[in-house]
């Protein structure tokens, strides 16, 4: 969530940048990536190729900064431009995969590795049961419960990231939601705080920068 504090610090910090201040530059990418790399390798299993996203990101950033708009949501930005450039790899690479348009694309909803200790009030049966139903979700229903519950997105940014409206974002969540609740018999409240719990608190990780 972007509180009006933040929002104005962000934009006089791309200000800076868009005005030639690299070390600003510097600063982005060593405050986003960690970020990036974690939204990045839920479309490929290929950690190379996301790093070689990341950096041709920010290295077309440097190429085109006279040409960019000012933003205030620098993070909504990079993931924007992030996914956009995966997915076109993942086009030229793939050509014969699944991978037809910008609204067809693969998205791995895994969660983190200590999930057993926040979910100790289910058994082992119902642990199971939301399992099967994350992944039985459609991959644009995945990537919105990740946004949503990992990244803390509201769902006007969501609506950005997904190209979708404010209430078709909304309900794509409801529906999600809605379809955990009825396989695994919990309230609404309880899947949000299982679905807060195992993927927001799920580490960030090492993505080691070169020098």
């Amino acid at each position: 969530m972007h509180s009006v504090e933040n929002k104005s610090d962000e934009r006089l910090l791309w200000t800076r940048f868009l005005k030639g201040d690299n070390q600003v530059l510097s600063l982005i990418y060593l405050q986003h990536t960690n970020s990036l790399f974690d939204y990045g390798c839920r479309f490929t299993y290929d950690k190379d190729l996301v790093k070689d996203c990341i950096q041709e990101v920010f290295c077309s950033l440097m190429r085109t900064r006279h040409n960019l708009s000012e933003t205030d949501n620098i993070r909504l930005y990079l993931l924007k431009s992030l996914k956009r450039k995966i997915i076109s790899e993942l086009k030229k690479h793939n050509s014969q995969t699944r991978i037809l348009t910008d609204q067809d694309y693969p998205f791995d909803l895994h969660w983190s590795e200590n999930m057993d200790e926040q979910l100790n009030d289910l058994d082992e049966e119902k642990r199971q049961l939301l399992t099967d139903a994350m992944q039985s979700l459609t991959e644009r229903q995945k990537e919105a419960i990740y946004l949503r519950f990992n990244r803390g997105l509201e769902y006007e940014e969501i609506s950005f990231l997904l190209n979708l409206n404010y209430q078709s974002s909304r309900a794509l969540i409801h529906r999600a939601i809605e379809k955990l609740r009825q396989i695994i018999h919990v309230p609404n409240k309880k899947i949000n705080q299982y679905l807060f719990c195992i993927l927001h608190k799920r580490a960030e990780p090492v993505f080691e920068h070169e020098n």
